[in-house]
């Protein structure tokens, strides 16, 4: 699969540029705040038509909500691609309790973005348990021209509004990569969850990392995890 083009999701707060990592040729970044007005099915669509457009059945590479809306493209058109990469991705809650609730914070965390001072609010966001253990990315410092798009994404990519794709993704014949920090519990379950919905699927865990795996210290463990699994 080393000819095959990538095209690739970055997260929440996240910039392209997440995805520079050396010697992965033929990337294609997609800017998500260039696409948050559309809900789940839209974007899902859009990724496998115009985005894709020219590339001969890429993989699709996501992290985190990239790789939630990776999923909903593979689910949607799992004949479009030739692989998936996906990094600390959730497939979906499982109860409406979980999701309803899921909404409510999201909602909140939309209002935040559009009305704290945009230092206070990266403050806040990243100090999460998921994220508190990693460096903060510079780049969310440029995005406050961006918060309206972003308060958007909370509010139409919650992964309350997300279905359950497991068994969608059942249909997905292609080989998949899932990859995980060692120190990310909940999303290392999931991923080796996955493992039951996937019939070609490979499983790596980066050593002492938690969820945010794009940070530049961990490019090249990703970067090995990718090139050793033959993508």
């Amino acid at each position: 699969m080393s000819e095959r083009s990538i095209l690739a999701l970055h997260g929440n707060l996240g910039s392209p540029a997440d995805w520079e990592i050396p010697d992965l040729p033929n990337i294609r970044t997609v800017d998500l705040w260039d696409h948050s007005d559309l809900d789940f099915f839209e974007m899902g669509h859009r990724l496998a038509t115009e985005l894709s457009e020219g590339m001969e059945r890429p993989t699709i590479a996501g992290y985190s909500l990239g790789g939630r809306l990776a999923l909903h493209a593979m689910a949607i058109h799992p004949e479009r691609w030739g692989g998936a990469i996906i990094l600390s991705a959730h497939p979906g809650l499982e109860s409406a309790r979980e999701r309803e609730a899921r909404r409510l914070s999201d909602k909140e965390w939309a209002g935040k973005a559009r009305e704290l001072p945009w230092k206070a609010f990266l403050s806040e966001w990243n100090s999460q348990g998921v994220l508190a253990d990693s460096i903060i990315p510079e780049v969310q410092l440029t995005l406050e021209s961006r918060r309206s798009e972003i308060a958007f994404a909370f509010e139409t990519w919650s992964l309350g509004r997300q279905e359950n794709l497991r068994s969608q993704l059942r249909r997905f014949h292609a080989p998949v990569l899932w990859i995980t920090g060692e120190n990310d519990q909940k999303f290392s379950m999931l991923g080796d969850e996955m493992g039951k919905v996937f019939p070609d699927f490979q499983r790596r865990t980066i050593s002492g990392a938690g969820h945010r795996l794009l940070n530049p210290e961990l490019i090249p463990e990703v970067r090995e995890c990718i090139l050793s699994s033959g993508f």
